[in-house]
């Protein structure tokens, strides 16, 4: 039902009038029209898509005139097909079918066509196939060979579907010719970083039809056959493009005649999409500068690329390294990896991966620093100015600092009277030298160096001799010497 209630307002009152698609309208079994003093009502019963179009109230008096428009669509299913519904390319499992939209959409876009085929058993009609969208044709491939069938076809909206539009004739499944005998002896002949080239030979039978085309399908590692290309029946080859570099993949093809496709030839050993000359690349990637303790690992995980397959090693120093006790290296085609346990002063330096083929070559460095306590300060450590209580160390920097910075050298003293190391002092910085004090006169003593960083001390240098507390020989006792208890005492003058 439509509906429309209209007040209407003016002086002296105002008389009103409906009309549709620019005629008149009055009452009559369909539609009431109610008139009275500042109102109009319209109301159209049981509306149908006729109903669809113009409406347009007039009120009038003698200061003037106003109207209003509304635009009204009725929507219902669509009107069926227009025909005929032509039969065309039809063979042993299938064939095309195609008629003419609707004269009347509904007023609702149409969805899609439904195809039915009279089942011969049970009287019924049963869905054979839809259209994907609103196009008027279908190409149906799941008939019986032999089978004579009758179609018809209803258009749908979302309203529901039209009447059906039935085919003038039934339609025998049947193949004039057969499909083509499968192409023979596909190979690879070539291929580069986007594309695979195919060679193969022609069908042993045609089927009784001229071949049309090939139709070359590929597989990738994720699964089933994709058409790849079409070529036309006067090539026998074909070069598959748009594949995407390092995948691999595997080739069929089918030769097609009227009939349909052939059955599909061998299948190619799988082939890798990539460039066949390309000087190597190193991925820089994943060289960072390394800075670690003593003890601790390190690795790196490069990717390589180039074509043929690059030769890569490994330098430290600019002297190759091969795999060891703390060293491990594994190469693939486009990857090494190097991994170095419990690493040590030794393993610090300048890393350098080089990848050479017949196309060019690369290379890469990159800095690791292990960090541990310094080396043993060098000598020899020199003992001087020796005198009752005293003396002087000389010594000489490490040759490794540990890669920190020496901070300080720790000086111990051992009096063979006692025969324990105990600390003698330490310099003031990096100083290379030492005046050791509070010797205890007579006394004979070795010395010892460290040199420290913030990770630790060294191993000690050590005086290769004993020196005996004692002043040069010569010096005269100083004034105030006396004996007391048994024993001579002496002051001593420092030196």
């Amino acid at each position: 039902m439509l509906k429309y209630d209209c007040d209407i307002s003016g002086e002296p009152a105002p008389t009103s009038a409906w009309t549709y698609e620019g005629q008149k309208l009055d009452s009559n079994r369909h539609v009431t029209i109610t008139h009275v003093e500042y109102n109009s009502k319209l109301v159209i019963r049981d509306t149908v898509r006729g109903d669809t179009g113009e409406y347009v109230i007039t009120a009038t008096n003698t200061s003037g005139k106003d109207k209003v428009t509304v635009r009204v669509i009725v929507t219902d299913k669509p009107a069926k097909p227009e025909g005929p519904v032509k039969v065309s390319d039809v063979h042993g499992t299938g064939c095309k079918l195609k008629w003419k939209r609707p004269k009347d959409d509904g007023g609702t876009p149409i969805e899609y066509y439904q195809v039915e085929k009279l089942d011969p058993n049970t009287g019924l009609w049963v869905p054979v196939a839809r259209t994907n969208g609103p196009e008027p044709g279908v190409e149906l491939n799941n008939l019986s060979p032999g089978t004579e069938y009758e179609f018809r076809v209803k258009a749908v909206n979302a309203e529901g579907e039209s009447a059906p539009l039935n085919v003038d004739e039934s339609v025998l499944a049947k193949d004039p010719y057969e499909e083509p005998s499968k192409p023979e002896n596909l190979q690879v002949k070539d291929y580069d970083q986007n594309k695979v080239d195919l060679k193969w030979d022609k069908p042993k039978t045609d089927g009784g039809a001229p071949i049309e085309k090939y139709i070359v399908e590929k597989k990738d590692k994720y699964g089933g056959w994709d058409k790849a290309c079409e070529v036309p029946a006067s090539q026998n080859s074909c070069s598959v493009p748009d594949l995407i570099e390092g995948e691999t993949y595997e080739f069929r093809v089918r030769a097609v005649n009227p009939a349909g496709p052939s059955l599909p030839s061998n299948v190619t050993e799988p082939v890798t999409v990539k460039a066949k000359n390309l000087p190597p690349k190193i991925d820089r990637a994943n060289l960072q500068p390394v800075r670690i303790k003593a003890g601790q690992s390190f690795n790196f995980d490069v990717n390589v690329t180039g074509e043929p397959v690059p030769e890569k090693k490994w330098f430290l120093k600019k002297k190759e390294i091969k795999s060891g006790s703390v060293t491990n290296i594994r190469m693939k085609d486009y990857n090494t990896k190097l991994r170095v346990t419990g690493a040590s002063r030794s393993e610090s330096g300048t890393y350098t991966i080089t990848a050479e083929n017949d196309n060019g070559k690369d290379s890469a460095d990159v800095e690791v620093t292990v960090l541990d306590r310094p080396t043993a300060p060098n000598g020899p450590l020199k003992v001087s100015d020796v005198h009752a209580d005293g003396c002087k160390l000389d010594w000489n920097p490490p040759a490794d600092d540990g890669g920190i910075p020496i901070d300080h050298y720790a000086i111990e003293q051992l009096d063979e009277a006692t025969g324990r190391w105990v600390p003698a002092g330490e310099t003031d910085g990096k100083e290379t030298n030492f005046n050791v004090e509070g010797l205890t006169p007579g006394h004979k003593y070795k010395f010892r160096v460290k040199a420290v960083n913030r990770l630790g001390h060294s191993d000690p240098l050590t005086a290769t001799q004993a020196i005996e507390a004692k002043n040069p020989y010569g010096e005269s006792p100083c004034p105030g010497c006396h004996a007391g208890n048994g024993q001579l005492k002496t002051t001593l003058k420092t030196i």
